[in-house]
């Protein structure tokens, strides 16, 4: 079956990577969305946002014929679909969703195929399947959801296995005919279990990340130094080689994804729920770490982006912090090489001895900081 694809929302994070890469695997796609701006920098082969081999991968994508398009019904012309709108279980979220769903139902051609790669709710894609019948339309539907790290989308795309909820073995199989032509192994699954490894892995990936600030925050409240603790512990020790340092834990997909798990799920125990309050006072303590030993009310923070190393300001808790500094009278200057309009370390050396490093960019690792207070958060 030859296909031409039409990726709603194909200017985020999810979908121009995924544009990009089905492209230039030979296979002519649309990029649908409402975002000018995004779609002009496209156009110009300019990445819009940060991600290893980018420029490469546009610039080559755009050489093959990549399109463009903010008029939804362009879908039409495609025989696939795929929707990479991001998503949570806030209300405006979903409602965001179903609308954007609706339209895509309106304008998609029979005997298409849609697949589903947003984190969505427990029993969303037969909510999907079933107004897609209300409509009359003979729509396969599937669920493939994205699993890739930000940053590392081109390299990811091709190793990690895809996960494939469809209704049943026959509708795959017409899907993994399209996964085959990119040359990307599939996992068949049912509709519920794909919708919950999704929101398991992200929501499991948060637990772990918590729970080592849990520790953190026990070690704080006893005067004692955790790094220094976890550094000896790993020391030749082969079975926590894999923990991770404490630090925030944020980003467009673990604290939404795991709040979406228990709306979806539950959450008996308030296991998950806790750890969110134990995030909440990993940044309170923080706060009083930084009233011990910072002198006065003015602070470099260096690093504002939810990862080192990226640009996407989306549900960072470096921004959480500085602005629960702000509202108790911090004058903050901050640094951020990975966005525009941010200030150099070098020109605002004098502005106060205290720094926060908040987020862990490579580049900070080269910075001066003597006679400087010094608070690392972490390297997440």
């Amino acid at each position: 079956m030859k296909f031409k694809v039409a990726v709603v929302g194909g200017a985020g994070h999810i979908g121009l990577p995924l544009s990009c890469f089905i492209q230039n695997k030979g296979i002519q796609t649309i990029i649908i969305d409402k975002n000018e701006e995004a779609l002009s920098l496209i156009k110009q082969s300019i990445p819009p946002f940060t991600e290893k081999d980018f420029q490469s991968n546009l610039t080559n994508a755009n050489k093959a014929g990549l399109e463009v398009s903010s008029d939804i019904s362009d879908i039409k012309n495609c025989n696939l679909v795929i929707v990479t709108l991001g998503t949570s279980s806030k209300k405006e979220d979903k409602e965001l969703f179903e609308g954007v769903i609706s339209d895509v139902l309106r304008e998609i051609k029979n005997e298409s195929v849609l697949l589903l790669r947003s984190t969505v709710e427990k029993g969303m894609v037969e909510n999907v399947e079933k107004e897609s019948n209300e409509q009359s339309k003979n729509i396969l539907i599937a669920y493939c959801p994205e699993r890739l790290a930000e940053g590392f989308a081109f390299e990811e795309i091709e190793l990690l296995p895809q996960i494939v909820g469809c209704k049943n073995e026959i509708e795959y199989k017409k899907v993994k005919s399209f996964f085959d032509l990119l040359k990307i192994e599939t996992i068949y699954v049912s509709y519920s279990e794909a919708e919950f490894i999704k929101l398991f892995l992200n929501t499991y990936r948060y637990s772990q990340f918590s729970l080592v600030n849990y520790f953190s925050n026990i070690a704080r409240n006893n005067s004692i130094n955790f790094k220094k603790i976890l550094d000896l512990a790993k020391q030749d020790y082969p079975r926590l080689n894999a923990i991770p340092d404490p630090g925030f834990v944020g980003g467009p997909c673990l604290i939404k994804d795991s709040k979406t798990f228990i709306n979806s799920y539950g959450d008996q125990d308030g296991i998950i729920e806790k750890l969110h309050i134990t995030n909440e006072e990993f940044i309170n303590l923080i706060v009083l770490e930084i009233g011990e030993k910072f002198e006065g009310k003015k602070i470099i923070q260096l690093g504002l982006t939810f990862k080192p190393n990226s640009d996407d300001l989306r549900d960072s808790q470096s921004i959480v912090l500085n602005n629960i500094l702000k509202k108790l009278d911090y004058e903050i200057e901050i640094v951020e090489p990975n966005r525009k309009g941010y200030k150099n370390y070098e020109d605002i050396l004098s502005f106060s001895k205290n720094v926060l490093i908040t987020t862990f960019h490579d580049e900070f690792k080269d910075y001066n900081f003597d006679g400087k207070k010094v608070i690392v958060v972490g390297n997440k």
